[in-house]
Protein backbone atom coordinates (compact mmCIF):
# COMPACT_ATOMS: atom_id res chain seq x y z
CA UNK A 1 0.00 0.00 0.00
CA UNK A 2 3.45 2.68 0.71
CA UNK A 3 3.93 1.76 -2.73
CA UNK A 4 0.69 2.79 -4.40
CA UNK A 5 0.28 5.45 -2.22
CA UNK A 6 3.92 7.17 -3.79
CA UNK A 7 2.63 6.52 -7.00
CA UNK A 8 -1.12 8.38 -6.23
CA UNK A 9 0.94 11.45 -4.60
CA UNK A 10 3.11 11.46 -7.84
CA UNK A 11 0.49 11.29 -9.97
CA UNK A 12 -1.37 13.69 -8.15
CA UNK A 13 1.28 15.80 -8.67
CA UNK A 14 1.96 15.47 -11.78
CA UNK A 15 -1.61 16.16 -12.94
CA UNK A 16 -1.75 19.48 -11.05
CA UNK A 17 1.26 20.39 -13.20
CA UNK A 18 -0.39 19.87 -15.89
CA UNK A 19 -3.14 21.74 -14.88
CA UNK A 20 -0.71 24.80 -13.96
CA UNK A 21 1.17 24.75 -17.97
CA UNK A 22 -2.23 24.52 -19.49
CA UNK A 23 -3.31 27.35 -17.48
CA UNK A 24 -0.06 29.31 -18.27
CA UNK A 25 -0.99 28.99 -21.72
CA UNK A 26 -4.25 31.16 -21.10
CA UNK A 27 -4.12 35.14 -21.37
CA UNK A 28 -4.42 36.80 -18.17
CA UNK A 29 -6.66 39.12 -19.15
CA UNK A 30 -8.59 39.06 -22.37
CA UNK A 31 -7.74 42.35 -24.23
CA UNK A 32 -10.27 44.68 -25.61
CA UNK A 33 -10.32 46.03 -28.69
CA UNK A 34 -11.81 49.82 -29.66
CA UNK A 35 -12.90 50.63 -33.64
CA UNK A 36 -14.35 53.27 -34.28
CA UNK A 37 -16.78 53.41 -36.84
CA UNK A 38 -18.43 56.14 -39.58
CA UNK A 39 -22.09 56.02 -40.81
CA UNK A 40 -22.68 53.48 -43.74
CA UNK A 41 -25.85 55.66 -43.99
CA UNK A 42 -27.22 59.06 -42.76
CA UNK A 43 -30.11 61.07 -43.48
CA UNK A 44 -33.11 63.44 -42.01
CA UNK A 45 -36.75 63.63 -43.18
CA UNK A 46 -39.17 66.34 -42.50
CA UNK A 47 -43.02 66.74 -42.18
CA UNK A 48 -43.10 70.07 -44.12
CA UNK A 49 -42.05 68.52 -47.44
CA UNK A 50 -42.27 64.36 -46.63
CA UNK A 51 -41.62 63.28 -50.07
CA UNK A 52 -37.91 65.22 -50.57
CA UNK A 53 -34.84 63.39 -49.83
CA UNK A 54 -32.14 64.72 -47.86
CA UNK A 55 -29.66 62.08 -47.94
CA UNK A 56 -27.00 63.89 -50.03
CA UNK A 57 -26.80 66.88 -47.10
CA UNK A 58 -24.15 67.69 -44.94
CA UNK A 59 -26.13 68.09 -42.02
CA UNK A 60 -28.18 66.43 -39.71
CA UNK A 61 -31.21 68.41 -38.85
CA UNK A 62 -33.68 67.98 -35.86
CA UNK A 63 -36.60 70.00 -35.35
CA UNK A 64 -39.24 69.66 -32.48
CA UNK A 65 -41.40 71.87 -33.71
CA UNK A 66 -44.61 70.32 -35.01
CA UNK A 67 -44.99 72.44 -38.05
CA UNK A 68 -41.21 71.60 -39.17
CA UNK A 69 -41.17 68.33 -37.27
CA UNK A 70 -37.74 66.78 -38.38
CA UNK A 71 -36.04 63.59 -37.84
CA UNK A 72 -32.40 62.09 -38.24
CA UNK A 73 -31.71 58.40 -39.11
CA UNK A 74 -28.36 57.28 -39.06
CA UNK A 75 -26.92 53.69 -39.73
CA UNK A 76 -23.11 51.84 -38.88
CA UNK A 77 -21.76 48.71 -40.30
CA UNK A 78 -21.06 46.79 -37.68
CA UNK A 79 -19.33 44.09 -39.21
CA UNK A 80 -16.15 44.35 -38.29
CA UNK A 81 -16.85 43.19 -34.87
CA UNK A 82 -16.83 39.83 -34.69
CA UNK A 83 -19.17 37.39 -33.86
CA UNK A 84 -19.50 36.57 -29.98
CA UNK A 85 -18.04 39.69 -29.10
CA UNK A 86 -19.01 41.42 -25.80
CA UNK A 87 -19.36 44.98 -25.71
CA UNK A 88 -18.03 46.92 -23.04
CA UNK A 89 -18.97 50.21 -24.11
CA UNK A 90 -20.65 52.05 -27.42
CA UNK A 91 -20.12 56.07 -27.53
CA UNK A 92 -22.02 57.44 -30.73
CA UNK A 93 -20.17 61.29 -31.19
CA UNK A 94 -22.38 64.03 -32.82
CA UNK A 95 -20.61 67.53 -33.78
CA UNK A 96 -23.35 69.84 -33.53
CA UNK A 97 -22.76 72.42 -35.97
CA UNK A 98 -25.57 75.04 -35.34
CA UNK A 99 -26.14 77.71 -32.44
CA UNK A 100 -30.01 77.01 -31.53
CA UNK A 101 -31.86 76.87 -27.88
CA UNK A 102 -31.85 73.86 -25.92
CA UNK A 103 -33.62 70.81 -27.99
CA UNK A 104 -33.86 67.98 -25.96
CA UNK A 105 -33.00 64.82 -28.29
CA UNK A 106 -33.94 60.83 -27.57
CA UNK A 107 -32.50 58.01 -29.60
CA UNK A 108 -34.82 54.83 -30.65
CA UNK A 109 -33.98 51.84 -32.26
CA UNK A 110 -35.17 51.77 -36.19
CA UNK A 111 -37.24 48.59 -36.70
CA UNK A 112 -39.43 48.95 -39.63
CA UNK A 113 -37.10 47.51 -42.03
CA UNK A 114 -33.98 48.47 -43.90
CA UNK A 115 -33.70 51.90 -45.43
CA UNK A 116 -31.32 53.77 -48.11
CA UNK A 117 -29.67 56.95 -47.74
CA UNK A 118 -30.47 57.70 -51.22
CA UNK A 119 -34.18 57.55 -51.12
CA UNK A 120 -35.47 57.87 -47.78
CA UNK A 121 -38.26 60.22 -47.07
CA UNK A 122 -41.31 61.17 -44.17
CA UNK A 123 -43.43 59.31 -45.95
CA UNK A 124 -41.31 55.95 -46.79
CA UNK A 125 -39.29 56.15 -43.63
CA UNK A 126 -39.10 52.90 -41.23
CA UNK A 127 -40.91 53.20 -38.07
CA UNK A 128 -39.05 53.04 -34.83
CA UNK A 129 -39.58 51.89 -31.40
CA UNK A 130 -40.65 54.63 -29.03
CA UNK A 131 -41.74 52.50 -26.27
CA UNK A 132 -37.92 52.59 -25.51
CA UNK A 133 -35.19 55.25 -25.33
CA UNK A 134 -31.79 54.11 -25.34
CA UNK A 135 -30.24 57.79 -25.03
CA UNK A 136 -31.30 61.45 -24.20
CA UNK A 137 -29.27 64.51 -24.24
CA UNK A 138 -29.85 68.51 -24.68
CA UNK A 139 -27.97 69.75 -27.76
CA UNK A 140 -27.53 73.35 -28.63
CA UNK A 141 -23.81 74.71 -28.03
CA UNK A 142 -21.27 73.85 -31.28
CA UNK A 143 -19.25 71.13 -30.16
CA UNK A 144 -18.96 67.53 -30.03
CA UNK A 145 -21.53 65.37 -27.93
CA UNK A 146 -21.07 62.10 -27.05
CA UNK A 147 -23.91 59.65 -26.34
CA UNK A 148 -23.70 56.28 -24.43
CA UNK A 149 -25.26 53.87 -26.51
CA UNK A 150 -23.84 50.36 -25.13
CA UNK A 151 -26.96 48.59 -24.35
CA UNK A 152 -28.27 49.73 -28.36
CA UNK A 153 -24.95 48.00 -29.72
CA UNK A 154 -25.13 45.16 -27.73
CA UNK A 155 -28.42 44.10 -28.53
CA UNK A 156 -27.48 44.59 -32.56
CA UNK A 157 -24.39 42.46 -32.37
CA UNK A 158 -25.50 39.72 -29.70
CA UNK A 159 -28.56 39.26 -32.43
CA UNK A 160 -31.63 40.36 -30.04
CA UNK A 161 -32.47 42.44 -33.10
CA UNK A 162 -31.09 43.75 -36.49
CA UNK A 163 -29.22 46.67 -36.83
CA UNK A 164 -31.44 49.37 -38.74
CA UNK A 165 -29.98 52.02 -37.62
CA UNK A 166 -31.17 54.41 -34.81
CA UNK A 167 -33.69 57.87 -34.61
CA UNK A 168 -32.72 61.09 -33.37
CA UNK A 169 -35.63 62.27 -32.52
CA UNK A 170 -36.30 65.90 -31.14
CA UNK A 171 -38.62 66.12 -28.04
CA UNK A 172 -38.61 69.60 -26.62
CA UNK A 173 -37.06 72.61 -27.84
CA UNK A 174 -37.95 75.57 -30.62
CA UNK A 175 -35.69 75.80 -33.55
CA UNK A 176 -33.85 73.53 -35.85
CA UNK A 177 -30.65 71.75 -34.31
CA UNK A 178 -27.89 70.63 -36.78
CA UNK A 179 -25.05 68.19 -36.19
CA UNK A 180 -22.37 67.44 -39.09
CA UNK A 181 -23.40 64.44 -41.62
CA UNK A 182 -20.72 62.01 -43.19
CA UNK A 183 -20.98 64.10 -46.08
CA UNK A 184 -20.09 67.22 -44.27
CA UNK A 185 -16.39 68.90 -46.04
CA UNK A 186 -15.05 69.98 -43.38
CA UNK A 187 -14.75 66.45 -41.21
CA UNK A 188 -16.42 66.15 -37.66
CA UNK A 189 -18.48 63.59 -38.93
CA UNK A 190 -21.01 61.09 -36.57
CA UNK A 191 -18.88 58.31 -35.10
CA UNK A 192 -19.50 55.19 -33.45
CA UNK A 193 -16.86 54.08 -30.97
CA UNK A 194 -16.98 50.56 -29.93
CA UNK A 195 -14.80 48.96 -27.26
CA UNK A 196 -15.23 44.88 -27.06
CA UNK A 197 -13.54 41.88 -25.98
CA UNK A 198 -13.78 38.25 -27.03
CA UNK A 199 -14.83 35.92 -24.23
CA UNK A 200 -12.43 32.80 -24.23
CA UNK A 201 -13.88 29.61 -22.21
CA UNK A 202 -11.50 26.38 -22.12
CA UNK A 203 -12.06 23.37 -19.99
CA UNK A 204 -9.47 21.12 -19.33
CA UNK A 205 -9.73 17.40 -18.04
CA UNK A 206 -7.05 14.96 -16.79
CA UNK A 207 -8.18 11.46 -15.27
CA UNK A 208 -6.02 8.35 -14.08
CA UNK A 209 -6.97 5.43 -13.16
CA UNK A 210 -3.92 3.31 -11.19
CA UNK A 211 -4.62 -0.41 -10.18
CA UNK A 212 -2.22 -2.20 -7.81
CA UNK A 213 -2.39 -5.97 -7.31
CA UNK A 214 -0.79 -7.58 -4.04
CA UNK A 215 -1.00 -11.15 -2.94
CA UNK A 216 0.29 -12.18 0.46
CA UNK A 217 0.59 -15.47 2.18
CA UNK A 218 0.60 -15.68 5.95
CA UNK A 219 2.20 -19.27 7.05
CA UNK A 220 1.69 -20.22 11.05
CA UNK A 221 3.41 -23.18 12.69
CA UNK A 222 2.02 -24.63 15.72
CA UNK A 223 3.39 -27.25 17.49
CA UNK A 224 1.39 -29.43 20.35
CA UNK A 225 2.13 -31.97 21.84
CA UNK A 226 4.89 -32.94 19.01
CA UNK A 227 2.75 -32.34 16.99
CA UNK A 228 2.94 -29.34 14.10
CA UNK A 229 0.52 -28.16 12.43
CA UNK A 230 1.26 -25.73 9.61
CA UNK A 231 -1.64 -23.51 7.45
CA UNK A 232 -1.05 -21.63 5.25
CA UNK A 233 -3.37 -18.22 3.97
CA UNK A 234 -2.91 -16.27 0.98
CA UNK A 235 -4.96 -13.42 0.51
CA UNK A 236 -5.04 -11.11 -2.93
CA UNK A 237 -5.70 -7.36 -2.44
CA UNK A 238 -6.88 -5.32 -5.19
CA UNK A 239 -6.89 -1.64 -5.14
CA UNK A 240 -7.91 0.72 -7.77
CA UNK A 241 -7.63 4.30 -7.50
CA UNK A 242 -9.29 6.87 -9.91
CA UNK A 243 -8.35 10.36 -10.01
CA UNK A 244 -10.12 12.97 -11.69
CA UNK A 245 -9.01 16.87 -12.35
CA UNK A 246 -10.84 19.02 -14.33
CA UNK A 247 -10.43 22.69 -14.63
CA UNK A 248 -12.95 25.22 -15.72
CA UNK A 249 -11.70 28.42 -16.88
CA UNK A 250 -13.96 31.26 -18.20
CA UNK A 251 -12.92 34.86 -19.31
CA UNK A 252 -15.76 37.32 -18.12
CA UNK A 253 -15.75 41.21 -18.70
CA UNK A 254 -17.12 43.56 -15.78
CA UNK A 255 -16.54 47.01 -17.89
CA UNK A 256 -12.77 48.05 -18.72
CA UNK A 257 -11.58 45.16 -16.24
CA UNK A 258 -10.83 41.38 -17.47
CA UNK A 259 -11.63 38.78 -14.65
CA UNK A 260 -9.88 35.75 -15.11
CA UNK A 261 -11.68 32.77 -13.34
CA UNK A 262 -10.38 28.90 -12.51
CA UNK A 263 -12.44 26.54 -10.17
CA UNK A 264 -10.28 23.53 -9.75
CA UNK A 265 -12.44 20.05 -9.51
CA UNK A 266 -9.97 18.12 -8.08
CA UNK A 267 -11.55 13.98 -6.42
CA UNK A 268 -9.86 10.60 -5.59
CA UNK A 269 -12.09 7.43 -5.15
CA UNK A 270 -10.25 4.38 -4.07
CA UNK A 271 -11.69 1.01 -3.98
CA UNK A 272 -10.22 -2.11 -1.45
CA UNK A 273 -11.28 -5.55 -2.69
CA UNK A 274 -11.77 -7.97 -1.29
CA UNK A 275 -14.29 -6.98 1.62
CA UNK A 276 -14.22 -7.93 5.38
CA UNK A 277 -17.56 -8.93 6.94
CA UNK A 278 -20.29 -6.53 4.96
CA UNK A 279 -17.68 -3.76 4.95
CA UNK A 280 -16.57 -2.27 1.77
CA UNK A 281 -13.92 0.42 2.27
CA UNK A 282 -14.61 3.24 -0.18
CA UNK A 283 -12.53 6.28 0.35
CA UNK A 284 -13.61 10.04 -1.36
CA UNK A 285 -11.20 12.60 -1.02
CA UNK A 286 -11.97 16.16 -2.17
CA UNK A 287 -8.65 17.41 -2.10
CA UNK A 288 -9.38 20.61 -3.79
CA UNK A 289 -10.16 22.73 -1.02
CA UNK A 290 -6.71 22.05 0.27
CA UNK A 291 -4.42 21.73 -1.98
CA UNK A 292 -5.42 23.47 -5.13
CA UNK A 293 -4.02 26.80 -3.41
CA UNK A 294 -0.42 25.61 -2.52
CA UNK A 295 -0.24 23.41 -5.57
CA UNK A 296 -0.07 26.93 -7.49
CA UNK A 297 2.96 27.64 -5.35
CA UNK A 298 5.02 24.13 -4.58
CA UNK A 299 3.70 22.25 -7.41
CA UNK A 300 6.57 22.52 -9.79
CA UNK A 301 9.29 21.89 -6.87
CA UNK A 302 7.28 19.03 -5.71
CA UNK A 303 7.14 17.11 -8.81
CA UNK A 304 10.69 17.62 -9.41
CA UNK A 305 11.58 15.81 -5.57
CA UNK A 306 8.89 13.55 -6.16
CA UNK A 307 10.56 12.14 -9.26
CA UNK A 308 14.48 12.59 -7.57
CA UNK A 309 12.86 10.03 -4.92
CA UNK A 310 11.67 7.46 -7.46
CA UNK A 311 14.68 7.64 -9.00
CA UNK A 312 16.84 7.42 -6.21
CA UNK A 313 14.80 4.13 -5.20
CA UNK A 314 15.21 1.81 -8.29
Amino acid sequence: MDRLKRISLISFILFNLLVILSMSLLPLAASTTTVTITPSDDAFVMTYHPNDNYGSEDTLNVDPRSSYLTISYIKFNLSDIPDGAVIVSAKLKLHDSASCSDVEIKVYRVDGGDWDESTITWNNKPTYDEGIAYASFTSGDPGWYEIDVTDLVEGWVNGSYNNYGLVLKPVSGSCCDQFRSKEHPNGNHPQLIVEYVEPNTVTTTVTQTITETQTQTVTETTTIANTTITETQTETITTTQTINNTVYSTVTTTLANTTVTTTYYTTIYETTSPTYGNQTVNYYTDLANQLVPLVMVIGVICTMLSLLLSATKR
